[in-house]
């Protein structure tokens, strides 16, 4: 009984260790430094794409703190627009980038030159200047320009004092990161991405699209990407009003190419995946096909595919999920075996190289590849 008594004890204290411990997970470094700057007493799970605009203060402001769907503190700022807003602006990543650059003048941290860092960030004032940002109530009106891929203006006025700022579509500037750790961030969260198969979310992503019809098969087509030959474009069988993804083997690439721009599929495709990181470092993760496609959904890229080869076997393929409102893409080099579609275990292999920055890419250079590519 005595040593039931002691093990019972023991237990307890390690729990209270334990909880005592708990933090919360931070989906970049730089919230992770924020939060400790801010001495933030943050519970060790908020739950998952929860946006706190109402329980956290600094020095008299209220701060926003946000979660994304895998649970991480994905957002410390403070609160400087609409809510609502915010919620559904495309460009969301910009606005949290304004919110938390706000809170970061104002937050002391160690060794930290905020001249110095405020020189990288390469913020342009037009009218006022980086103090006046957090004067900003999410009441006041926004006006938000944007120049595709190279940069946003972003201005706002109340009682004669206005805000107007350049700010670079950078997707490293917006996150606070670098390229290491958005390789980092990568490969840790298309692991804890959700495998299952998806069901018709391609309905909605291509609701928009341009529609024709071939051969008795509808194409439904969202264009194209640097080349003709690089196309979102799925192939439907059925009625106007009743369209279904064709999976066929007997048509493996038009089946191919709706399995790798949808993830529909029967089940999960299981992937053996290669990211070719900066420093010319290499690493090899097993995910599904789903799972890859899943955490491009949730970055809000669209995705576009060429097709390099094709033997009786397989196709070798290669997968853009591009950002335009970031300024990013992914590039994944793929070879799927069409044996997959006729119910084999085999797997998907593939190469990715991941967040390449799109801002110092000429226009000169999309209309000259389109027009090399032209019929």
């Amino acid at each position: 009984m005595k040593k039931s008594f002691h093990i019972a004890a023991w237990m307890m204290v390690a729990a209270f260790a334990l909880e005592a411990d708990a933090a919360p997970s931070f989906y970049t470094r730089c919230l992770e430094r924020l939060s400790t700057a801010l001495n933030l007493n943050l519970p060790d799970s908020l739950g998952v794409n929860v946006d706190n605009d109402s329980t956290w203060q600094f020095r008299g402001k209220t701060l926003r703190i946000r979660t994304n769907m895998l649970g991480d503190v994905s957002h410390i700022g403070y609160k400087l627009f609409d809510t609502q807003w915010a919620a559904g602006h495309a460009a969301r990543p910009l606005l949290d980038f304004i919110e938390r650059y706000a809170l970061e003048q104002d937050v002391p941290r160690k060794d930290i030159d905020k001249e110095e860092e405020a020189a990288r960030k390469r913020l342009t004032f037009i009218e006022g200047n980086a103090s006046m940002i957090a004067q900003r109530t999410p009441e006041m009106g926004c006006v938000i320009d944007e120049v595709e891929r190279r940069r946003y203006t972003v201005s706002w006025e109340k009682n004669n004092q206005k805000v107007c700022m350049v700010i670079p579509a950078d997707y490293q500037l917006f996150l606070g990161t670098d390229a290491v750790e958005l390789e980092h961030i990568f490969e840790r969260d298309v692991q804890r991405m959700s495998a299952e198969p998806v069901e018709d979310e391609w309905q909605e992503i291509w609701k928009n699209a341009t529609r024709s019809r071939a051969d008795s098969v509808w194409i439904i087509s969202k264009g194209c990407y640097l080349s003709n030959q690089i196309r979102s474009d799925l192939y439907l069988q059925g009625s106007e009003t009743d369209m279904k993804l064709l999976l066929d083997s007997s048509k493996p690439l038009r089946s191919v190419s709706n399995v790798l721009l949808t993830g529909c599929f029967h089940r999960s495709i299981p992937m053996q995946l290669t990211i070719d990181k900066y420093g010319y470092l290499k690493s090899e993760i097993e995910v599904t096909l789903q799972q890859l496609l899943a955490y491009f959904r949730a970055e809000n890229c669209m995705l576009y595919l060429g097709v390099k080869s094709r033997t009786n076997e397989k196709a070798s393929v290669t997968l853009f999920a591009v950002n335009v409102k970031m300024a990013y893409n992914h590039t994944i080099s793929l070879e799927f075996p069409f044996h997959i579609l006729e119910g084999g275990e085999d797997k998907v292999k593939g190469k990715i190289y991941v967040y390449t920055p799109l801002q110092n890419i000429t226009e000169k250079f999309f209309i000259e590849n389109l027009k090399q590519n032209e019929p």
